[in-house]
């Protein structure tokens, strides 16, 4: 019997087509089990906390109203963290109003050192000991990484919680992004807050990238204010857990 003249083209397309599918399969990360997921999520928390010992970062506050195309306030803060004593905060520049910048930014640095403070760490931290977690089903792309999202509610209303969803790494379940609004409304923003923070890995642990919240109040009107984070120094404990 003759050998069809397409039979070598067709063994080459077929070869190829299931080394792509193999490959295909490979780069994308296998879902584990919800359970799993909650785990590893509440075990990247952990090894980021015994980790890190302390940081600095430059942050850059842009705070807009009503829609506005040039900002209110515009203020770059030095913040300090240590795992020992939590976060302290330096005014490098400030331009605008003082009033916007003393009633929300001030007020944001605030709750910032209140969370960072060693006595409240835990009970403030992204696990499920503070929020119930439903993992979605399927792997996403966000920021770049294979992400799982996870449902977040908060277990407490608390300024300091959120209700919103979580994009982790589908290989080491850093948190890569975040949003929803407050567990309890700020006192600083009397309306309704909505928000999302963007993460990246410094040093091999997640860090805070860029955040941004919209919200609505009778005193201030519409208003937005960023936070972009840069500058990075990180210092790690070289026995992490002991």
């Amino acid at each position: 019997m003759a050998r069809s003249p397409h039979r070598p083209f067709l063994l080459i397309v077929m070869v190829c087509a299931a080394a792509l599918l193999a490959s295909t399969a490979h780069a994308q990360p296998t879902q584990p089990s919800s359970a799993e997921i909650i785990q590893r999520i509440d075990q990247a928390v952990q090894h980021r906390t015994q980790s890190v010992t302390a940081y600095t970062v430059q942050e850059l506050y842009t705070l807009y109203r009503n829609g506005e195309a040039n900002p209110s306030v515009q203020a770059t803060v030095k913040t300090t963290y240590s795992r020992d004593s939590g976060k302290d905060y330096a005014i490098v520049s400030q331009t605008g109003s003082a009033l916007l910048s003393s009633a929300v930014i001030g007020h944001v640095l605030a709750n910032e050192r209140e969370m960072a403070k060693a006595s409240n760490r835990e009970s403030v931290a992204l696990t499920s000991r503070n929020y119930e977690m439903h993992p979605e089903p399927g792997i996403v792309t966000q920021n770049g990484r294979p992400c799982v999202i996870v449902d977040l509610k908060a277990r407490r209303k608390t300024p300091f919680l959120f209700n919103g969803r979580g994009w982790f790494d589908a290989d080491d379940f850093s948190l890569v992004h975040i949003e929803g609004s407050p567990a309890a409304s700020p006192s600083f923003f009397a309306g309704q807050t909505g928000g999302k923070r963007d993460y990246t890995k410094v040093d091999g642990f997640s860090m805070a990238l860029r955040a941004e919240v919209h919200a609505h109040s009778f005193l201030f009107g519409d208003t937005r204010l960023i936070i972009d984070y840069s500058n990075y120094q990180i210092q790690l404990d070289p026995h992490p857990g002991n």
